[in-house]
């Protein structure tokens, strides 16, 4: 059986489903590799979007939330990415977010969620 991504009728919906879901230590895994996990996933109209915590093995925690979509630039990602966030962080591009783009045309958006390394 095939999993379907979710959807979400706009992205501060997307947010508060997917940021719960990715901040429960639960879901946290070493860093992902390869396909971005569907149930870290929804779709907003044409964009999808996907948040996760990665463990690195330093111990740190990174949050890291990436978007694509037709014609989606670096800019246009940020925009969605204030409107993914809300009111739980607060969203200062220039000073806290890490930006990348992949092979993939995913914009992956990434910063420190734990401000202390873990203990294992």
């Amino acid at each position: 059986m095939r999993s379907t991504v979710a959807t979400a009728n706009t992205m501060a919906e997307a947010g508060i489903c997917l940021l719960q879901k990715a901040l429960s230590p639960e879901s946290w895994r070493l860093q992902w590799r390869g396909q971005l996990p569907l149930e870290h996933t929804f779709v907003v109209g044409r964009i999808q979007v996907c948040a996760r915590i990665d463990v690195l093995p330093t111990l740190d925690t990174v949050l890291r939330i990436s978007f694509r979509g037709p014609r989606l630039s670096p800019m246009g990602a940020s925009d969605l990415l204030d409107q993914f966030v809300g009111q739980r962080f607060i969203h200062n591009p220039q000073a806290e977010w890490f930006v990348e783009i992949d092979a993939r045309r995913w914009i992956h958006f990434s910063r420190r969620y734990t401000h202390t390394i873990l203990q294992a």
